[in-house]
């Protein structure tokens, strides 16, 4: 889904964080979920993001597996195509600096749930502090 400012994906794979290797097939599935979505846009160099991710990820003991941090970083990595890219790195890391608010859960999947997360980013407008 695409409005003026808010894009939301639900990617649907195993979520993977840090070096890990399940994180390069995560990151991929986010950036072609993302580009699914948006296609080729111009990013204003100016614009100011929020991002709410919530996860779904498999039973693992007690609790979801990974550590929420991890996954959420592994997942802005991936979000070039909607925030834009980082300038001193590049492809394939997101311009991070541009995420004035973040929003972030994890839980275990339920029964017939498709592991993965739903990713919302919405640009903020100028001066509010706030999503539009």
């Amino acid at each position: 889904m695409v409005s003026e400012r808010t894009i939301v994906v639900d990617v649907e794979t195993e979520p993977g964080a840090g070096d890990a290797p399940a994180a390069e097939g995560w990151r991929a599935a986010v950036a072609a979920a993302i580009d699914e979505t948006v296609g080729e846009r111009e990013i204003d160099a100016d614009a100011r993001y929020q991002i709410e991710v919530y996860f779904r990820l498999p039973e693992r003991g007690d609790s979801p597996p990974g550590h929420l941090n991890d996954l959420v970083a592994t997942t802005i990595d991936a979000l070039g195509g909607a925030i834009g890219w980082c300038p001193r790195r590049g492809r394939p890391h997101a311009d991070d600096a541009r995420v004035d608010r973040l929003v972030a859960g994890k839980r275990t999947a339920r029964g017939g749930e498709t592991l993965g997360a739903r990713v919302r980013v919405t640009e903020m407008p100028r001066g509010t502090g706030r999503p539009a």
